[in-house]
Parts: C-alpha cells; sequence; structure tokens
C-alpha cells in the first residue's frame, strides 16, 4: 500500500482521522457519518482513503468489502457502492471532481484539489522512518502520534484486523526502542509519559511494568503501588488471572521501598486494622494471601498446631471446566464466595484464585473435618437457582504435604 495522499496544489483540506475516534472533516466542519458508519459506502471510502495512489485491485476490493459473503452479486453491488459514495461527496460539499477512478482494475482516490491528510499514514511514515534512522527524536514523534486502534468501529473486518495488527507492531517496536534508549540516559519522567499514554491506550500487563518500573526509577513507591493494585484488580476481574511472577517481583521491590517516619506511624497503624470488622471469615487478595500462608507455615515449625489448604472450584455438570469468561460464571463467582465466607470460622481465610476457584485455608482443624465444611459450603451454594448448572468439586492438601 502506497502513502498518504497529499494534493500539488492548495484547497480545502480534508481530514481524515482513522486511530482512536474515527472523523472525517472537511475545512475543519465535521462530516456526518450517519445512523451507521459500519456501512459498506464508509468501509469503501476508508479503503480508498488508505490505500492512496497505490490504489487497490478490484478482486481485493471485493474480498474486503464482500469476505463473508455478505452480497449474491458483488459486482453488481460495488457499482452501486460507488455511485453512492459519489453522490455522499456531493452532498458533504466536495469541490466538484472525479474523485474515485479506475483504471485497469484498479480503484484509486484521486485528491484532485484537496489536501488531504490521514493520521494512520502520517504515523505509519514517521514509524517506519524511526526504525530505519534509530534516532531518539523520530521514536518519539512516531509514538505521540499514534492515537489508538486503527478502525476501532470496524474491528469485526478482516482487512482492518490486518492493518490493525501491522500499525500496533509498529508503535511498539518504537515504544520499546525509545525505552531501552531513555532508560540507558535515566530521563525517566519523559519515559512516563510516554508508557502512560501506552498504558491507557493498551493496559497490558507489559505497558504496566514499564510504567511501574519508571516509578520506581523515580522513587515514587506509592504511586507504583497504586499501579499495579489497579492492573491486578483489572486482570482478575476481566481475565481472571492471579498475579505474574513479573507483577510480584514489582510487588516485592515496591513494599521493601516504602518507608514511614514515626509522624505517621499512628496513621499506619490505624491502616492496618480492618476497616469492618466482620464476624465470618477473612477474605483477602491472592497476593495477600500468598504472604499469609507463607507466615503461617513459618509459624507451624515452631509452634504445633494444625491446617488444611483446600481448593474449591466450579465444574460444568459434566464435571468440565467452566469457560472463564461471561456473566453467569461471574454470577457463580459471586456466589461461591458468599457460600465459602458463609461457611467458614472467624479465623480462617479465603481468596479467590480465579473466577471459578477459591483457595481456603483452614485453621486449626484436620483434614477429616474438611468434607463437613465443604458440604456447607456445596449446600449454601446450591440456594441459589444457577447452581443447578454446576458442580462444586474440592481437593484437599494436608499440612505434612504443604511442608515436605
Amino acid at each position: 500500500m502506497g502513502e498518504g495522499n497529499q494534493a500539488a496544489k492548495a484547497g480545502p483540506e480534508f481530514k481524515v482521522t482513522m486511530m482512536g475516534t474515527m472523523a472525517l472533516e472537511l475545512d475543519q466542519r465535521r462530516l456526518p457519518l450517519g445512523s451507521n458508519p459500519g456501512g459498506k459506502v464508509l468501509q469503501l471510502l476508508l479503503i480508498l482513503l488508505y490505500t492512496g495512489e497505490e490504489g487497490v485491485y478490484r478482486e481485493e476490493l471485493l474480498a474486503m468489502l464482500y469476505g463473508s459473503g455478505d452480497s449474491s452479486s458483488p459486482s453488481g453491488s460495488l457499482r452501486a457502492i460507488v455511485f453512492r459514495l459519489r453522490k455522499f461527496l456531493e452532498q458533504w460539499g466536495f469541490p466538484p471532481h472525479e474523485y474515485i477512478r479506475t483504471e485497469g482494475g484498479i480503484y484509486r482516490w484521486d485528491s484532485g484539489a484537496l489536501q488531504v491528510t490521514i493520521d494512520a499514514r502520517k504515523f505509519e511514515k514517521k514509524a517506519q522512518k524511526a526504525l530505519k534512522s534509530g534516532r531518539e527524536e523520530d521514536y518519539k514523534k512516531a509514538c505521540n502520534l499514534y492515537q489508538g486502534e486503527f478502525l476501532s468501529q470496524h474491528t469485526g473486518e478482516k482487512w482492518v484486523s490486518a492493518i490493525s495488527i501491522y500499525l500496533q507492531d509498529l508503535y511498539f517496536a518504537c515504544l520499546k526502542a525509545v525505552y531501552d534508549q531513555l532508560w540507558a540516559k535515566r530521563e525517566y519522567g519523559e519515559l512516563l509519559e510516554l508508557c502512560s499514554t501506552a498504558c491507557e491506550l493498551y493496559p497490558y500487563e507489559d505497558c504496566q511494568i514499564m510504567k511501574i518500573d519508571c516509578l520506581i526509577a523515580m522513587k515514587r513507591y506509592k504511586e507504583a503501588m497504586q499501579v499495579y493494585d489497579k492492573v491486578v484488580a483489572q486482570y482478575f476481574e476481566e481475565q481472571g488471572l492471579p498475579p505474574s511472577e513479573k507483577m510480584l517481583e514489582r510487588f516485592q521491590l515496591m513494599s521493601s521501598q516504602i518507608r514511614y517516619t514515626a509522624d505517621t506511624l499512628r496513621d499506619v497503624q490505624e491502616s492496618l486494622h480492618e476497616r469492618e470488622r466482620m464476624d465470618g471469615p477473612y477474605y483477602c487478595s491472592y497476593p495477600s494471601f500468598m504472604d499469609c500462608y507463607r507466615l503461617l507455615s513459618r509459624m507451624a515449625e515452631r509452634v504445633s498446631f494444625n491446617y488444611v489448604l483446600l481448593c474449591c472450584t466450579l465444574l460444568d455438570t459434566k464435571g468440565k471446566s467452566l469457560d472463564g469468561s461471561g456473566d453467569f460464571i461471574k454470577d457463580a463467582s459471586v456466589h461461591l464466595k458468599s457460600a465459602i465466607a458463609g461457611s467458614l470460622r472467624k479465623g480462617d481465610l479465603f481468596t479467590c484464585y480465579n473466577p471459578s476457584q477459591y483457595l481456603v485455608l483452614l485453621n486449626g482443624t484436620t483434614e477429616e473435618y474438611c468434607t463437613r465444611i465443604y458440604q456447607r459450603i456445596d449446600r449454601s451454594l446450591h440456594l441459589w437457582e444457577g447452581a443447578r448448572r454446576l458442580r462444586l468439586n474440592y481437593q484437599v492438601m494436608p499440612q505434612n504435604l504443604m511442608n515436605p
């Protein structure tokens, strides 16, 4: 695909925004896209604008528009769409010109006297230049030009997905390269801005870790901890995933660096207390559960007492794993949490490992008692009507296996 269109002479400005929020502006006037921004007419316009002077072969264009078999007569439909697009351009107030040209089976956009700027093409050109030059300034300019997913309203289209992945790869290649350069120069402030923008566009773990590392390098540990807490909560709620080893490493580093003065000791002590005293078992996040479990294991080496790790797992009625997404698994997870909370004692501890699995640490009890605990949880869970579609499985790991 060729570079973006640039008119040879001055004329009205046609600004095309394809990344982030899609928009078309003619001489700073926002053009109405109608009630169907995913329609074929607009798709045709976007394809022609993006492919530019190079154009697109008729067969390829038909595949891009009708790849999923939306039309029994794609050739006739294409002619109709071209006709409708020309009418749209007239209605939008484009200066008279033959903007859509066909030569040798290739469809092209001819800007005529328009000054066309396309953000996706501008970014693509700058990113390619940066990767070729290796210059820090080029990388930063490319990263700043990237404003989000390519045509996010058309993500179901294969041609859009292919370009979106290509542009995204260019963005992350530039981001990684400038990250290494700025990190080596210890220019953490500027790097933090780039990482923060990347996190807003793509809240991926790798982007968040880059941001956390910047904050740690700047000794802004509390802010780094806030980013960590937000990421862990987000990954768990959306995907049911516990913190990765990389995230846990950052957590340990941040925890070891946060320091309090004597003046704030009382506030710290106050913050350690439970916000609301509950009579039931103690529920905590998975990282906190890990710390409690490890502490308990150490204490058991010196003080004689029993504790058992219990894993409760939701399965379907055939005994197979549940899909980790969807409203049903979320509802089931909430009801299982409630069933566990109502079945344990105050000194017991539990956490959600993923939406279909909860870990329970039973203190001062034996393996035989776990069966009764499981039966309580199972009875409580089945008070919920949706539990008819579930089976609750449990596994027990006694103390002698937890401490080899």
